[in-house]
């Protein structure tokens, strides 16, 4: 390994300074390397020239060696790694906590949970959810102002009117004036009264049966 003197005489027959560029240290060194070539002069080169290009050869060799080890020329500033240093908090990255794996799972099945449970309200599988979303909120679908009705009758039958069935199924999922989803169940009506409908098990209606009985047949 050439000494720190060694280097400083690179530089200055580059003509370069400490602190170059690599880039800077190769393109110097194959310019140089070029003008002291034999076969550049032929029968004129001097034969000093060989021993100068040897010389040249093994410092910028050496100099090669030195940046691969140091990460940096002979005679530049040297540059601590990114990763040792210390955060804005004065916490080394390698000390900073990090999250635990069992608590990204916790929160992954909570997100989880919560839009299951959010699927199942919205589609009307529980049947208190339609009834606490009866209220006309600005923005929801189907939403409309309704004019208070009387007491209902228990239960919906053919020909039963718009705003008794509203009162009793809260509002529904979807809605247009044929017909009312309540999730899988149905409503159908005829100039705004009950002609057929489907209650499903999944989300039943108050209905007595799953279709109208056929001593009530549908008016489509």
């Amino acid at each position: 390994m050439l000494d720190k003197a060694d280097f400083f005489l690179l530089y200055q027959q580059l003509g370069l300074k400490p602190g170059c560029t690599p880039e800077e240290l190769k393109t110097a060194y194959r310019r140089r390397i070029a003008e002291l070539h034999p076969d550049r002069h032929g029968a004129d080169a001097d034969p000093a020239d060989a021993e100068r290009l040897q010389e040249l050869t093994a410092a910028y060799s050496a100099a090669s060696a030195f940046h691969r080890r140091y990460g940096r020329l002979p005679g530049g500033m040297h540059s601590a790694p990114r990763a040792a240093m210390p955060r804005a908090g004065g916490v080394p990255p390698s000390m900073a906590p990090r999250p635990t794996r069992a608590g990204s799972r916790g929160w992954l099945w909570l997100a989880l949970a919560l839009g299951l449970l959010w699927a199942a309200w919205s589609g009307g599988l529980f049947g208190g959810a339609a009834d606490s979303a009866s209220d006309p909120s600005p923005g929801r679908l189907g939403a409309t102002s309704r004019p208070p009705v009387e007491a209902p009758a228990a239960l919906i039958v053919v020909g039963t009117d718009a705003a008794t069935v509203r009162a009793l199924e809260g509002r529904p999922v979807m809605e247009i004036p044929q017909r009312w989803d309540y999730g899988p169940s149905w409503i159908a009506f005829v100039d705004g009264k009950v002609s057929d409908w489907y209650s499903s098990k999944l989300r039943p209606l108050k209905v007595a049966s799953a279709h109208p009985p056929p001593s009530e047949p549908a008016a489509r």
